[in-house]
């Protein structure tokens, strides 16, 4: 046999191969457990559009606010992905003009984001 027959062979060899390890994955990923549901692919034309997700703001009663540093202290309930112990902390705060018009014992609202090791308001609601 010539080199090029047996290089060809090789070519031939290595792509059906790699189809049969991709043919094999993708019926892998078909395959449910028992007990699941079925999959239908009927259905994934109407899950292109996603739904805006569900924003929830923690909730919690201001204890002090000081708009000169840009800082709250809040005393909050759990925020599961953020802070899953509640309790009382000092925040950052991003608009100092958010803090206009809350005064200590306001029940708020608000939504958190973490920086590192400290935590700043974003938004901030009175609910009273």
């Amino acid at each position: 046999m010539t080199r090029r027959y047996v290089s060809g062979l090789r070519t031939l060899a290595a792509t059906i191969a790699m189809a049969s390890v991709v043919a094999g994955q993708a019926f892998a990923m078909e395959l449910t457990l028992p007990g699941e549901p079925e999959i239908d692919h009927r259905d994934d034309a109407a899950c292109e559009v996603a739904a805006p997700p569900f924003e929830q703001l923690a909730r919690g009663r201001i204890v002090s606010v000081d708009s000169a540093s840009k800082r709250i202290t809040l005393e909050f309930q759990p925020i599961p992905t953020l802070l899953p112990e509640g309790g009382t902390r000092i925040f950052r705060v991003n608009d100092a003009a958010s803090l206009k018009g809350l005064g200590p014992g306001d029940k708020v609202r608000f939504e958190v984001e973490r920086d590192g090791r400290s935590y700043t308001v974003t938004r901030i609601e009175n609910s009273n």
